[in-house]
């Protein structure tokens, strides 16, 4: 009797121990799915649209500079200078890699120097020579932010192989678990009902 009941517990044991070990692989590879998608949402396509909306207000300053229309330029300055700012904060506080945040930080630069130029613009009586200046800053923050773009691509199709790798994994796991679950419950079909004969004195 007692023999029995300790082929049972050994039989319950490896169960469960089978049941906790999958799960915790599992759990960790959802979390790496989870996080992945979370990563792809906040950290890609949410910047993307940062990116995008900041794109926007500095080709409506170099339309409204090749259109010449000075008087909307000035008027719009402060209220366009102010929403490009919070943007540009609001793209440094999603999740950057460290290649994003050396180009960030000359975006910033790049944007404090086109306020400064379009100051003096506004203040210049000659503008001509002021506006190839206002023109060359939009160029290259225009470029700065195209590498943003490249990188927001980039980092999303690098997280993406890390979902897909995690996927990959939970299959051959799961082919794994069936496997196993049948030689579990043919090692524990065997322990419970192994006897062996007793020997025999003679």
């Amino acid at each position: 009797m007692l023999g029995s009941k300790i082929k049972w517990s050994i039989g319950l044991i490896l169960v469960i121990l089978l049941i906790v070990a999958t799960n915790f692989i599992d759990r960790n590879n959802f979390q790496r799915i989870q996080d992945s998608v979370y990563s792809i949402y906040e950290d890609r396509l949410i910047a993307k649209n940062f990116i995008f909306d900041i794109q926007i207000k500095i080709h409506e300053k170099e339309m409204l500079l090749a259109q010449q229309k000075d008087s909307i330029l000035a008027s719009e300055r402060t209220a366009s200078q102010k929403t490009i700012l919070g943007l540009v904060e609001g793209l440094s506080n999603t999740g950057l890699t460290r290649e994003e945040k050396r180009v960030l930080s000359n975006l910033s630069e790049e944007v404090n120097s086109l306020f400064n130029i379009e100051t003096t613009y506004h203040n210049a009586l000659n503008k001509n020579s002021v506006s190839k200046r206002f023109k060359a800053q939009i160029k290259n923050i225009s470029n700065t932010l195209s590498q943003l773009s490249d990188i927001q691509i980039s980092e999303g199709k690098r997280q993406m192989q890390v979902g897909k790798k995690a996927m990959e994994s939970i299959e051959l796991l799961t082919q794994l678990e069936v496997w196993i679950m049948i030689f579990l419950g043919v090692l524990v079909q065997f322990i419970i009902l192994y006897n062996p004969k007793k020997k025999v004195e003679d």
